[in-house]
């Protein structure tokens, strides 16, 4: 038994009252004038104690008809609960794209929501968390307002992120001993559960599990080029089974609403199927694939934008750039190459990279400008000459502020590592080779960089080729000269991919789309007057992007914004620049779902439903509480009749 108000429990200091009331009447006599009291002595014995057991059945009725208002007013009850204080009950909603699969005719997610709009036993001033929002001591019309304008969310959430905001959303509130309740409705995909839960010991957790009815899934999973030429290009399209299979799915391609290509595919069970699309391209191209899947409808559409190549410009200075030439080709990089005395300065601020190969001395006007070049974020890899003027070097490193290179090493030294997890050379390899021709270097000088970090090493460990962030750009530092009398680097296989990817990563070239609400950078060459910011818009949307505005280029970063999947274009005020396209995680699209009964088999304080009423009706049941305080009332009315019976009828 437990009590709501046991403060009430001082009033029984009141039954002192009846008691010494009762003993003061028992010390008061009345004199009987009678002529002779021999005869009713015995009658006078016996009507005194009669009148003692009357007054003493009469303090009991009083005591009795006290206590029972007393204990009323406690309000004593009986509950499961141990305390008398309800905790507070969470409810985790999963709006993410995977609840729109269907079981039966309703999806996840608005099956879950009638069912808990329609559900009498889900508390009142209930805190309700989904993917995006927390509200909290909702009432009963608040949380049907709220769960019937609940929106999707692209931006799926691993279970140990929930947990998080779930205990952070208690944080306030809790109260030590009091166990409050969550209930979190998902379909709870194999993709979003870490290996262990953590789950708070104070708290109660009911995970309900919504399956779909049918687990077969086809998705679009990705779209690349495979091949391209001046006039044509050969799009491959990637089709992902998950637990299904179609004889004859057919997969549409559109330019801008405008059917262009359609084919078929036969798609077999947990298996990739390509589809590959051929058309012309000579302009921009909106395009959007779409197929028809019953289950999951957010991955049977996918964006893509191509847009004009936009050749990044790398520029040589030196004398020996021949080899240069062969790495830039013209059918994606616009090479030129100059000797120091044939320089232009002014070209240098429209270039992405810039090599200087094998120079004797860099001129004092030529390394401010490079300088700013670095900083607005531009590309500069420096080859050393065997002839250089050491001083003339440092100056220019200490200009940049990132250190100085030694003397001439004349000890000939071998690339003997290679860093694989290095942005340049990351998917160059498919996997790590040991077994390589590895070139050699005769002469060469060391440098001592702040923050570098080596992407070939030489066998005493030193960086071959390093590379150093300063501001928004990056310098690329080769220890020597790379001539064939000084090394054989420019017969290695290796010149090809890392001067490559120099060119590649000097100048964030737009994807064919990109995943929502994943972080994203690109740059876009365009000039941009003061007080004017770059625009992200389609038809419905519109909004301003993160972004740094160097010579020339702007480099936008987006992350939260958007989250719908669409074609959108780059404005330069009024003026669209570039198209550009977003699309939804597909990780979404796999149908294995975790087993959250073997992940919650050690914890006491966790159950499992796949049913969302009985959920909430365990958690009433738990602490629903019985009231006496009515039996109570009845009890005193009781005992204040017995009393009004003695005092009448007993003389």
């Amino acid at each position: 038994m437990q009590f709501k108000y046991p403060e009430f429990f001082y009033a029984l200091f009141l039954l002192l009252i009846p008691i010494i009331v009762h003993l003061f009447q028992l010390r008061r006599f009345e004199k009987v004038a009678f002529t002779n009291v021999d005869f009713l002595k015995k009658l006078t014995l016996q009507t005194r104690k009669s009148s003692k057991l009357k007054q003493f059945l009469i303090l009991l009725s009083r005591l009795f008809l006290l206590a029972a208002l007393i204990f009323a007013f406690a309000q004593p009850f009986f509950s499961k609960n141990k305390t008398n204080v309800k905790p507070q009950t969470l409810l985790y909603l999963d709006n993410s794209l995977s609840m729109q699969a269907k079981d039966g005719n309703n999806e996840l997610l608005k099956k879950a929501v009638q069912a808990i709009i329609s559900d009498f036993s889900v508390p009142n001033n209930i805190t309700v968390l989904t993917n995006t929002e927390l509200y909290k001591n909702l009432s009963a019309k608040e949380l049907k307002n709220k769960l019937l304008s609940l929106e999707y969310h692209p931006v799926p959430q691993n279970l140990t992120t929930v947990l998080l905001k779930v205990n952070n959303a208690f944080h306030n509130g809790k109260k030590k001993n009091i166990k409050n309740h969550v209930v979190l409705i998902s379909d709870f995909q194999k993709h979003t559960l870490d290996s262990n839960l953590k789950l708070n010991h104070l708290t109660d957790y009911s995970f309900v599990q919504l399956l779909p009815q049918k687990k077969a899934n086809i998705s679009i999973d990705s779209v690349f080029i495979a091949a391209q030429n001046a006039n044509e290009i050969t799009l491959k399209v990637q089709l992902k089974s998950y637990n299904a299979s179609n004889e004859n799915l057919s997969i549409s391609l559109f330019k801008d609403h405008i059917l262009v290509g359609k084919a078929s595919a036969v798609i077999k069970k947990d298996k990739i199927t390509d589809v590959s699309f051929r058309f012309p391209f000579n302009a921009n191209f909106n395009g959007t694939i779409t197929i028809e899947d019953n289950l999951i409808p957010f991955d049977n559409t996918l964006y893509f934008s191509l847009n004009k190549v936009a050749k990044i410009k790398v520029l040589g200075i030196g004398t020996k750039n021949t080899f240069l030439s062969k790495i830039y080709t013209n059918s994606e990089f616009d090479f030129s190459s100059k000797k120091i005395n044939q320089l232009d300065y002014n070209q240098i601020n429209t270039q992405h990279l810039i090599i200087l190969n094998e120079l004797d001395k860099i001129p004092n006007s030529l390394q401010k400008t490079l300088k700013d070049f670095i900083f607005s974020g531009g590309s500069l890899v420096v080859i050393p000459s065997l002839k250089l003027d050491l001083s003339n070097y440092n100056q220019f490193f200490n200009l940049l502020k990132i250190g100085s290179i030694n003397t001439l090493n004349k000890n000939e030294r071998k690339v003997t590592t290679i860093n694989f997890s290095h942005n340049i050379l990351a998917k160059v390899f498919e996997k790590q080779i040991k077994n390589f021709q590895y070139p050699n270097i005769k002469s060469s000088y060391s440098a001592n960089f702040k923050n570098a970090s080596s992407i070939l090493k030489l066998d005493n460990q030193q960086a071959f080729i390093s590379q150093t962030k300063i501001n928004n750009g990056n310098l690329y530092y080769v220890t020597g000269a790379i001539n064939t009398k000084n090394s054989n680097f420019k017969n290695s296989p290796l010149i090809v991919p890392v001067f490559y990817n120099f060119g590649k990563q000097s100048f964030n070239l737009t994807d064919l789309y990109y995943t929502v609400g994943k972080p994203t950078v690109f740059e876009v060459e365009t000039e941009i007057k003061k007080e004017t910011v770059l625009q992200l818009k389609n038809d419905e949307v519109s909004f301003i992007p993160l972004q740094q505005i160097s010579q020339g280029r702007v480099k936008i970063t987006t992350e939260e914004n958007p989250l719908q999947a669409n074609h959108y274009q780059i404005f330069n005020g009024k003026k669209a620049i570039k198209n550009i396209a977003y699309n939804y995680d597909r990780a979404e699209s796999n149908t294995q779902y975790a087993n959250i009964v073997s992940k919650i088999k050690a914890s006491k304080n966790a159950h499992f439903s796949t049913n969302i009423n009985q959920a909430f009706t365990n958690i009433q049941d738990k602490y629903q509480t019985k009231p006496l305080w009515k039996g109570l009332v009845i009890l005193a009315i009781l005992f204040l009749i017995i009393e009004m019976l003695l005092i009448k009828f007993w003389k």
